[in-house]
């Protein structure tokens, strides 16, 4: 067999291996790559290797580093490719080099920075776990890091990450919302303040969506049931008729009912609906599509399309087993899919802040073309 001419190739394969590797067969695995890094002068193979070396360390953070490193890194900072600065810059990270976090908390925290450049430097910050960021979280709420902000949170246990978002939460937009829920929940410590929160009525059940719910049921048990109620399913498959399902949330009794169809063609029968902002509304949802495919209908954020679909197509072999419904803040509520000749009803709280959100079928390729927009005013 041909001796590879890259075996540094294998090596970002054994670093990239699920089982785990002992600190000195990883040390010396990193030489290997090291050694390659340094007889190389391409932008193009340098960079390739050190995307490659932090694919392997993924998840790793304060490893020594083999000696050979620090005359390296020398080297690479120097690049005249602002991609290889910035890769050895966050494979100093993991090595725990202090100064390349501390300067990167600084991009983070710079307004007058690309903020492309902020994000990426807040998601090797937050990978890192370093400690001097969450307490700088909070003065990126007024930026456009904010929604990026507060999911970082939960990769932190920080006494005070209750209080900053909870001090916010009212003016935050319907995205910052259901995001400040999941990172609340992410956490028992933290969902404990997010049930106080409900309980004083900081933060609405409506705001609360189901699988958050039911997450929350199973890490607080009876104190959440008791706050909370009784969890149900936002509506219930039934064959397709004119009347609802039950059962009904509580506060929906006098909600206004919206009718949205299936043709031919992945195509609503409407392209639009109105709604007023803070009112309560149910969709009953009939999957009358002669083709014999599956619907859903989910209602998102403004601008959120590609987002969603995005993240639905990336659920991959389990989006069947969840209904190809991504559980992402852009999604603010959805149907499951719906077979033909069945409906679903779904109840929702139409969001405080007007704008045109949109709905969609998040079945992978239908959303394309299989959508509306959802007027709030």
């Amino acid at each position: 067999m041909k001796k590879s001419k890259y075996p540094w190739k294998a090596v970002l394969l054994a670093l990239a291996s699920v089982q785990p590797v002992q600190a000195v067969e990883m040390n010396r695995e990193l030489g290997l790559i090291f050694q390659a890094l340094a007889n190389s002068e391409s932008p193009e193979v340098q960079a390739n290797l050190l995307r490659g070396t932090l694919a392997g360390l993924s998840g790793k953070r304060d490893l020594s580093p083999p000696k050979s490193w620090h005359a390296l890194r020398g080297k690479l900072v120097r690049s005249k490719s602002p991609e290889v600065v910035k890769l050895a810059g966050q494979l100093s990270q993991i090595f725990g080099d202090l100064s390349v976090s501390e300067d990167a908390l600084k991009l983070v925290l710079n307004e007058k920075a690309e903020a492309e450049e902020r994000k990426e430097a807040l998601v090797g910050l937050v990978a890192m776990r370093f400690e001097e960021l969450p307490k700088n979280l909070k003065s990126l709420f007024g930026t456009p890091l904010r929604i990026d902000a507060i999911r970082a949170y939960s990769s932190f246990d920080y006494s005070e990450t209750a209080k900053d978002l909870l001090s916010e939460y009212e003016k935050f937009d319907t995205i910052a919302k259901r995001a400040t829920i999941d990172t609340l929940a992410s956490k028992k410590s933290y969902s404990r303040a997010l049930l106080e929160a409900m309980r004083k009525g900081k933060i609405a059940k409506s705001d609360i969506p189901n699988y958050t719910a039911r997450s929350l049921n199973e890490s607080l048990g009876e104190s959440f049931r008791e706050a909370y109620g009784e969890l149900i399913e936002m509506g219930e498959l039934s064959k397709i008729g004119i009347k609802p399902v039950k059962p009904m949330p509580d506060g929906f009794a006098d909600a206004r009912r919206i009718d949205v169809g299936v043709l031919p063609g992945l195509k609503f029968d409407t392209s639009r609906i109105k709604a007023k902002a803070g009112e309560k509304v149910y969709f009953v949802f009939p999957n009358d599509d002669s083709s014999g495919m599956m619907h859903n209908l989910a209602i998102i954020t403004p601008g959120s399309s590609q987002t969603v679909m995005d993240a639905a197509v990336a659920m991959g072999a389990t989006g069947l087993k969840k209904n190809f419904i991504p559980e992402i803040p852009e999604l603010l509520a959805s149907t499951p899919q719906v077979a033909q000749g069945m409906q679903y009803t779904l109840y929702f709280a139409v969001p405080e802040e007007p704008g045109d959100y949109h709905f969609i079928c998040t079945y992978p390729g239908h959303g394309l073309i299989m959508q509306g927009v959802f007027a709030v005013e």
